[in-house]
């Protein structure tokens, strides 16, 4: 049965959120695993639906998941044997792609079907397929499938076309088990990248280079990695959500914990827009802008404006004085928010890759239907703030990446509902 949320909007937010462990970091922790034989445990993971679905693709290749609690997973891969993994487990998750890399170093082979998720537009897998074949595997390709062969994978210096998060994360941990060293260049900087190399080291390989564009890996061919136990560094789009929602209406609103560096185009552009941000070791506190002005943006590669808070962002900019535009270069589909924003009042044009937005003074609320997890996100954020109820579908795509989400809302002060119609 499908779930809608009902926000009663125009109020201001205030007090406190704790945001959850980050699930586009977990996800990669989670295949990771493989590449050692045992028991590992994850501490601060959030049980969202892409946490489960990787679940259930590791218990479909024998291991033993246990959920022990809300913010705490075992893994152990000690009886992981099978090879393959079939579509009904990767038509809804784009992050069934990480598999690729484990199972491939570990066991010699892997046949993954090919990944699905938001429709946001085309995600290419060129970065992963090129980059094994450099580490010498035998890649083939189909309409349905990706396999892949090696009886050893060789250290290599790889080049990449684009900064690919998920490539990137794949190429690292198939150079784990990799004889010698492998350079990757252009890598991923994204620090969900970093929490996985921290994963990586504390499994006993030797890392270098985390943070920036070029990643050395030395392989333990010879030696085994070890299962190892791990915290899980913070939702990094989760915080930048709610920092978005305290410029928005903010009076004012902390969030924590964060690492603050993390967010340096962010607070950059919400100072713009008017808002005043407090930053503190583990936690940024912004109270609202009176009246926003308008900025532009253009997403990127970290550091780079992040494409997963641009859909937020842009309900800040529609009650902004003035005309802003919005560039999004990653994705050529994540403006599916604006049809949800313009029937709450919001004054949008799109023209291609760029959305060219008129402030108004107000939203209203509105039946609204998010198409993806970011626009979701964006149209709570619009509920809260517009004046009167809204009814926000698509609730299952906030069910993959935010954690609590209507408990965090109610406690700073938003009255809010989840249905089941």
């Amino acid at each position: 049965m499908p779930n809608v949320i009902t926000i009663d909007g125009g109020q201001d937010v205030t007090g406190e959120v704790q945001v959850s462990g980050s699930k586009n970091a977990g996800l990669p922790l989670m295949a990771a695993t493989l590449l050692a034989a045992g028991p590992s445990t994850l501490h601060g993971l959030p049980p969202v639906s892409d946490i489960k679905r990787i679940g259930s693709i590791l218990q479909y290749l024998g291991a033993d998941v246990t959920q022990v609690s809300d913010n705490l997973l075992n893994i152990d891969t000690t009886n992981a044997m099978s090879l393959s993994v079939p579509a009904q487990l990767t038509h809804s998750l784009r992050a069934s792609i990480l598999f690729l890399g484990p199972l491939v170093a570990r066991f010699g082979h892997a046949y993954l079907s090919f990944p699905g998720g938001c429709s946001i537009g085309t995600r290419p897998v060129e970065e992963h397929i090129e980059g094994l074949r450099k580490l010498g595997a035998r890649v083939s390709v189909t309409d349905t499938h990706i396999e892949a062969h090696a009886s050893q994978l060789q250290g290599a210096t790889i080049y990449m076309q684009t900064p690919s998060v998920t490539g990137t994360m794949n190429l690292i941990m198939a150079a784990c088990l990799a004889r010698g060293v492998t350079h990757i260049h252009n890598a991923a900087r994204e620090p969900e990248v970093g929490d996985l190399i921290n994963f990586l080291v504390h499994m006993g390989v030797e890392i270098h280079g985390t943070g920036t564009d070029h990643l050395v890996i030395h392989g333990r061919s010879t030696l085994p990695l070890s299962p190892c136990q791990y915290h899980v560094m913070e939702n990094r789009i989760e915080v930048g959500t709610f920092l978005i929602l305290g410029a928005i209406c903010g009076n004012p609103l902390t969030v924590y914990p964060c690492h603050p560096e993390q967010h340096v185009i962010l607070i950059k552009k919400v100072k713009a827009v008017g808002a005043r941000v407090h930053i503190a070791d583990n936690s940024i506190t912004v109270r609202k802008a009176k009246r926003p002005l308008a900025v532009d943006i253009i997403t990127g590669p970290y550091p780079a404006f992040p494409t997963d808070l641009q859909p937020q962002f842009m309900v800040l900019l529609c009650l902004a004085q003035g005309t802003s535009h919005v560039i999004e270069s990653i994705f050529e589909r994540r403006f599916g928010q604006c049809f949800g924003l313009q029937a709450m009042g919001a004054g949008i044009r799109v023209c291609e890759q760029t959305a060219i937005i008129s402030g108004v003074e107000r939203l209203s609320g509105a039946l609204v239907f998010g198409s993806d997890l970011r626009a979701t996100a964006s149209l709570i954020l619009a509920a809260v703030v517009g004046r009167g109820r809204s009814v926000v579908g698509g609730v299952k795509y906030l069910d993959r990446g935010y954690y609590n989400l209507k408990r965090k809302l109610a406690k700073i002060g938003v009255i809010v509902e989840r249905l089941d119609i």
